[in-house]
């Protein structure tokens, strides 16, 4: 590769990493603007989703999320998940600066923290945690998708270095990746890098939307 072939793609993927972050900014902004009681009721209309979609089968093993704020609340889910008889796990943070984290179980009794990153998490996480085969389904945060299952997040990549060592950048019967947002953060397109993990589908408290992923 020559210099200036390889200043080219410094060059365009710092344009992209600048739309990124200014889709981030816009999308962070527009979900803070969203009223407190639209919030709500947008979270029992999503826990009712996934019940529609019998995603809350007893004893399926569920990662969600505890939702920063902004985010759109899984605390109805969780309490209907946990009526249900499914067993859930939350993202514990193992090394900041490497980004890394792993999922651990989460009971309605579990004492919780924030992480320096502001993420809520267990405060006493039990030892190992859960190997990401184990899962049924995982849930994955959004602040913006699109049609085609690109993602774009908080920016910090958890997620997205948990969801690259776990291979899921290919084709996995289980465990079933789904991202959740509020409808109004489906933009026309995310500019996605290569290393992206796409989400097969995305859930919202207006439903389930299967994307439309190029290799599928």
């Amino acid at each position: 590769m020559t210099a200036q072939a390889g200043g080219a793609i410094l060059s365009s993927q710092a344009v992209l990493m600048h739309q990124r972050g200014l889709l981030r900014q816009q999308m962070r902004q527009l979900r803070r603007s969203i009223p407190k009681t639209q919030q709500q009721q947008a979270a029992q209309s999503l826990a009712r989703q996934f019940d529609r979609c019998h995603l809350l089968r007893p004893g399926l093993r569920i990662a969600v999320y505890l939702a920063l704020p902004g985010e759109i609340s899984l605390h109805a889910l969780i309490t209907r998940a946990r009526h249900r008889g499914c067993e859930l796990y939350a993202p514990h943070v193992i090394n900041t600066y490497r980004r890394q984290m792993k999922f651990v179980a989460l009971s309605a009794d579990s004492l919780l923290q924030r992480h320096r990153w502001g993420m809520p998490q267990v405060r006493f996480p039990p030892r190992g945690g859960i190997s990401i085969r184990q899962l049924d389904l995982v849930l994955v945060p959004l602040v913006a998708f699109d049609a085609q299952g690109h993602r774009l997040g908080m920016g910090a990549g958890f997620y997205d270095r948990y969801l690259a060592r776990a291979g899921m950048q290919r084709v996995w019967q289980r465990p079933r990746l789904l991202g959740v947002a509020y409808a109004l953060q489906q933009v026309a397109q995310v500019p996605a890098l290569p290393h992206d993990v796409a989400m097969p589908a995305v859930m919202t408290e207006r439903g389930m939307l299967h994307t439309r992923q190029p290799n599928r």
